[in-house]
C-alpha cells in the first residue's frame, strides 16, 4: 500500500513537489512523463527487484507494439494472438498446476519472470494490457506515445489494485495545463488520502478480526448467528479497506494533476444487484461489462435465436461472473461466489421483468429500503465464498 513506510512517504512527496514545480515552469509533456516515469521506477523498486521491472517493461513494449500493429492493420487474427497471449499470461500468474508444468518444460524461461511482477498487481496490468489492444483494434486511441503508455501501465499509486484507467483519461490530464484546475485537485487529494488512511488505518483495525473470523464472538452466541455477524463486518471491512486504499490511489493521482476515475459510489446503498456492480470497484465492473459481458452477449445472440433475449442475457450473467470469481482466485471457492452473484444477477433480471411491475407498493419507499437491505443481505451472504477455502466451507456447512 501507498505510504505504508515512512521512507516510501518521503519519496512520494518529494516527487510530488518536484513534479508541481516541473509542472508550473515548463508544459512539455515529454519531461512530465520523464519525472512520472523516473517516479514509477523508483517508487517500484520497493516492492520488487530490478529485473522485474525490466520485465514488465519487456511486455509493455510488446504489448505496445501489438497495439500500434491494431492501429494500422485492423486484423482481427492479430487481435485474437494478442488476447490469447494476454490469457496466457493470466493463467500462467493464476494456476499453481501450469506454473508447475512450466517448471519442467521448455518453457521455464516464460514462468519466472511472470511471477516475479506478481506483486506489482499483475491481474490489474493484464487488464490495461486488454483495454490498450482492444482500443487499439477499434482505431479509438488517441496520441499514441510509448512513455506515455509505459506510466499509464506503471502508474505508481494505481498499479497494487486499481482503479483501473483508460489511456486516453490518462493521457490526457499528462498533457492538461489548467493551474487553477491543478490546485483544485490538489486539495482534493489531500482530503481524499486523508479520508483513505481513517478508512485503511482508523476503521478496519477495529473490525478485521471478527470480520475474517467468526470464532472471535463470545462463546454465549451460537455459531450461526456468529458467522452472520462475521459476515456482516466483513461486509464492511472489505469495503472500508479496498475503497480506502482507492481513496488514497486517487488521491495521490489528484496530488500530481491526474484525475484517475472513481471506483466506488456507496455499493451497500443499492437496490439490487446491478445497481451494486454499478457502484462496486467500477472500473472492474465497467472493464467486465465492456470486455467480457458483451462478447457473450454478442456470441450467445449468434448461437440463440434472438427471442430468446432473457435466456441469453442470463447465460452471459453467469458466465461473465465465473470468469470474475476465477480472476479473484484459482481455487473452487471464487468459483461458487462469482456463481452467487450470477445467479443473483440472473434472479434480478427475471424480478425486474416479469415480476416487479406486478408489485403494487413498487414505487414506495418501504419497497426502496426493503430492497436494499436484502440486496446487502445477499451480498454479505456472499463473501462468505469469497472469504473461506473449499475445506472451511464444508466444516461451516456442517453448522446449518
Amino acid at each position: 500500500m501507498l505510504f505504508s513506510n515512512y521512507l516510501l512517504f518521503i519519496y512520494i512527496v518529494s516527487f510530488v513537489v518536484i513534479y508541481t514545480m516541473a509542472r508550473a515552469c515548463t508544459k512539455s509533456v515529454l519531461i512530465r512523463n520523464g519525472l512520472i516515469a523516473i517516479a514509477n521506477v523508483l517508487l517500484l523498486l520497493n516492492l520488487v527487484k530490478e529485473h522485474s521491472i525490466i520485465v514488465l517493461a519487456i511486455l509493455s513494449l510488446i504489448v505496445y507494439v501489438l497495439g500500434r500493429l491494431l492501429q494500422t492493420k485492423n486484423s482481427k487474427a492479430l487481435l485474437s494472438f494478442s488476447l490469447s497471449l494476454i490469457i496466457f499470461l493470466f493463467i500462467v500468474r493464476n494456476y499453481s498446476a501450469v506454473q508447475s508444468l512450466l517448471s519442467h518444460t521448455f518453457l521455464s524461461f516464460v514462468n519466472a519472470p511472470i511471477l516475479s511482477v506478481q506483486k506489482l498487481g499483475l491481474s490489474y496490468i493484464l487488464f490495461r494490457f486488454v483495454h490498450w489492444l482492444i482500443e487499439s483494434f477499434k482505431q479509438k486511441i488517441q496520441k499514441p506515445n510509448f512513455l506515455t503508455f509505459v506510466n499509464y501501465i506503471l502508474f505508481f499509486p494505481s498499479i497494487l489494485a486499481g482503479p483501473i484507467d483508460t489511456y486516453n483519461n490518462f493521457q490526457y490530464w499528462i498533457g492538461k495545463s489548467n493551474a487553477s484546475y491543478s490546485r483544485s485537485l490538489f486539495f482534493a487529494g489531500i482530503s481524499r488520502i486523508f479520508i483513505g488512511a481513517l478508512k485503511t488505518l482508523g476503521l478496519v483495525p477495529l473490525i478485521i478480526h471478527y470480520a475474517t473470523d467468526y470464532s472471535v464472538f463470545p462463546a454465549s452466541i451460537q455459531p450461526l448467528m456468529a458467522l452472520f455477524m462475521s459476515l456482516i463486518c466483513y461486509s464492511f471491512y472489505i469495503y472500508l479497506d479496498f475503497s480506502g486504499y482507492s481513496d488514497i490511489a486517487i488521491g495521490t493521482a489528484y496530488l500530481i494533476g491526474i484525475k484517475t476515475p472513481e471506483n466506488f459510489n456507496n455499493p451497500y446503498r443499492s437496490q439490487n444487484l446491478s445497481e451494486f456492480w454499478k457502484r462496486w470497484h467500477i472500473t472492474f465492473s465497467s472493464f467486465l461489462q465492456r470486455y467480457v459481458f458483451k462478447p457473450f452477449i454478442q456470441l450467445f445472440n449468434i448461437l440463440l435465436p434472438s427471442k430468446h433475449r432473457l435466456l441469453i442475457t442470463i447465460l452471459s450473467y453467469l458466465a461473465t461472473f465465473v470468469i470474475c470469481g476465477l480472476w479473484h482466485g484459482a481455487t473452487i471457492n471464487f468459483v461458487y461466489w462469482g456463481l452467487w452473484h450470477g445467479v443473483g444477477l440472473s434472479i434480478n433480471k427475471i424480478w425486474l421483468i416479469k415480476m416487479k411491475p406486478h408489485v403494487a407498493f413498487s414505487a414506495s419507499k418501504t419497497y426502496h429500503i426493503l430492497s436494499i437491505v436484502l440486496t446487502f443481505l445477499y451480498i454479505s451472504m456472499g463473501w462468505l465464498f469469497f472469504h473461506y477455502s473449499s475445506a472451511q466451507l464444508v466444516n461451516i456447512f456442517k453448522l446449518f
